[in-house]
């Protein structure tokens, strides 16, 4: 490419992010609420890219135009011979940059590893065959063949020595798989009920303390005895939990040069993961055990009565109802309701007795119910009552959520999987099987790929989340 049309490229991406950054903000004021984790996040990645893209611009331009002055005409010995045209200065090499979809670049470093069956010199090989323009795995995968020892691919733990991002065996594969867990985690988010959410964040491993009831003050007359009032507390350790999901897929699908099968490999890994989260944040029947998984928000919480008919009055009262138990204790700064595909459907299919659209700011996928977000997932089906799906209201200033914001990466060809989603595999001798299927991987020509996200959740006050179970999805 030349300078004038890498120009034009970095102009035509500057002017898409920019108009990005437009819409994020504008979405958020049309609703007349904050931005949430998620547009949070990508509103800054953008702005970050856009100085970026202006600085480079700027560096570009000036180059161009020093080429230009700094080009001269050649002289021919022959005054009769023609004029040539001017010669440019120094010719420029300029890197193309690839534009991949969120997420590829840990797919391709998933199947380069697996396809080499975890030699990562055969893996650097093939990197260097089918993806040369993925400069991150290609080095990556280069410093693990000469020695790096890397604890952790996706995930940086610990604090290290300084040094430097260019080393090809030390700091360097570092900085580029960190990257890659953050591609992966941005594809995943938006995509998942903790991504949409606005909950409050914590830190791992920390104690909390937690206000659950205020104290009542009273008009005092002159000279007479003050009333005491009390509150409640509790307190909370926010421990270090982790969602682990497994993918298996054929070496067929997965087979490299395929673009195809670069997304096939990152969805498999993403729909695991957004599954585990999606299914157990709401669970009424997940307590919290210790070490393992934190408590479903609606673990404990009683559901409020919901619509007895599917006509648009008994549906707004049912509604009504859910926000009754705030009215007495002021909660719901940061509203939102969660549900299924099928509730996000009739409710924005209800009309009115005049044929009018009673929630005219709904669809299939959400929208908002007088200005509160309506979020949606189809996994929180398995939460509802034999009547419906469930309706949930969630004041998410009163939801803790600590969540680290990467994801580790391993597979196998030879492991022997208990294709189940309650497996009751353990290293304990006293397990036995629960009767599910146990597949090898070598044996049927399969890659199981292990994603693991350290999240971990809680209500800061009882009462933050009240819902309907078993809300009408049909008339």
């Amino acid at each position: 490419m030349t300078i004038s049309e890498q120009l034009a490229a970095l102009r035509a991406t500057r002017e898409a992010r920019h108009k990005r950054l437009n819409e994020i903000a504008q979405k958020a004021i049309d609703e007349g609420r904050s931005m949430n984790t998620a547009e949070a996040e990508e509103f800054d990645t953008a702005e970050g890219e856009v100085k970026t893209l202006d600085a480079d611009i700027g560096r570009l331009s000036r180059l161009e135009a020093a080429q230009k002055a700094a080009a001269q005409p050649v002289h021919s010995p022959n005054p009769d011979a023609p004029v040539e045209a001017p010669v440019r200065g120094t010719d420029l090499q300029l890197k193309k940059v690839e534009k991949l979809e969120p997420g590829v670049l840990i797919a391709r470093y998933a199947m380069c590893l697996a396809s080499a069956n975890g030699d990562h010199a055969k893996a650097f090989r093939l990197a260097e065959k089918y993806y040369p323009q993925s400069e991150a795995i290609v080095r990556t995968l280069k410093a693990q063949s000469e020695g790096a020892d890397l604890v952790s691919m996706f995930k940086q733990k610990a604090t290290v020595p300084a040094g430097t991002t260019t080393d090809s065996t030390w700091a360097a594969p570092l900085v580029y798989a960190e990257t890659w867990g953050g591609d992966f985690v941005g594809f995943v988010r938006p995509r998942t009920l903790i991504g949409q959410a606005n909950f409050r964040p914590v830190p791992f491993n920390v104690r909390i303390g937690g206000q659950t009831s205020g104290g009542t003050a009273k008009w005092v007359g002159q000279g007479k005895a003050k009333p005491v009032t009390k509150f409640d507390f509790t307190a909370y350790n926010t421990e270090y939990t982790k969602i682990s999901a497994l993918s298996v897929i054929t070496k067929e699908l997965m087979r490299l040069g395929d673009p195809s099968a670069e997304l096939l490999v990152r969805d498999g890994l993403a729909d695991a993961v957004v599954e585990r989260l999606d299914s157990d944040l709401f669970d009424p029947d997940m307590p919290a055990v210790s070490g393992v998984n934190p408590a479903g928000l609606l673990a404990g919480v009683s559901p409020v009565d919901g619509p007895s008919s599917g006509d648009a009055e008994d549906i707004e009262c049912a509604i009504d109802r859910l926000w009754a138990p705030w009215d007495a204790t002021g909660m719901g700064e940061r509203p939102a309701y969660y549900t299924t595909p099928a509730v996000a459907r009739r409710l924005a299919r209800l009309r009115d007795p005049l044929g009018n659209r009673v929630f005219p700011t709904m669809s299939n996928n959400g929208g908002t119910i007088d200005g509160v977000p309506v979020r949606v997932s189809q996994y929180l089906a398995n939460n509802g009552g034999s009547g419906g799906a469930p309706l949930i209201l969630v004041d998410e200033a009163e939801i803790w959520l600590a969540d680290d914001g990467s994801v580790t990466l391993d597979f196998s060809d030879h492991a022997t999987i208990e294709m189940s989603d309650t497996p009751v595999g353990s290293s304990s001798a006293t397990v036995t099987s629960n009767g599910s299927p146990f597949v090898n991987m070598f044996q049927t020509n399969s890659r199981a790929f292990l994603a693991e996200r350290a999240v971990w959740y809680a209500k800061r006050r009882t009462g933050a989340v009240q819902w309907i179970d078993g809300f009408p999805t049909s008339c």
